[in-house]
């Protein structure tokens, strides 16, 4: 919610798709929130020149034991030529941008065993994806 705040106001249609069959993770809530946070906080900024305002947050089981989280947005997308060094500390691809969002919640993520990647969707705009272990029956 702290995320969408605005968002409705600014014509975005907010799309959830959680896969309910998932596995369980064990991840500390707040950071896991952070970084949800300011990836969808970036798609809404992202998209404010664009006509058509669709923010899509997905989950999905991915290989090796591993949940996928999705934050997809309808914007512009990132320019590749800045898109290697986006998670880097002090690189934005924002004119005001300070470079340091990305690059925290790139830490968070492989903090707890996952990894975090951007890439053009369908769209033309920016889908980025983390993975986060998802937890064995036994450590269920």
């Amino acid at each position: 919610a702290l995320a969408l705040v605005g968002s409705r106001e600014r014509g975005i249609v907010s799309v959830f798709e959680y896969n309910h069959r998932a596995g369980i993770v064990l991840a500390d809530r707040i950071q896991i929130q952070q970084v949800l946070i300011n990836l969808m906080r970036n798609a809404i900024e992202a998209m404010r020149d664009s006509e058509r305002r669709e923010l899509a947050v997905r989950t999905s089981d991915a290989p090796e034991g591993m949940l996928k989280v999705e934050v997809e947005d309808t914007g512009p997308g990132i320019a590749e030529d800045i898109a290697p060094q986006l998670f880097q500390p002090f690189v934005s691809s924002k004119a005001s941008g300070m470079g340091i969002g990305l690059a925290i919640s790139k830490r968070i993520i492989e903090s707890h065993g996952g990894t975090i990647d951007v890439a053009r969707n369908a769209a033309g705009g920016a889908t980025f994806t983390f993975t986060l272990p998802v937890m064995s029956e036994p450590e269920a």
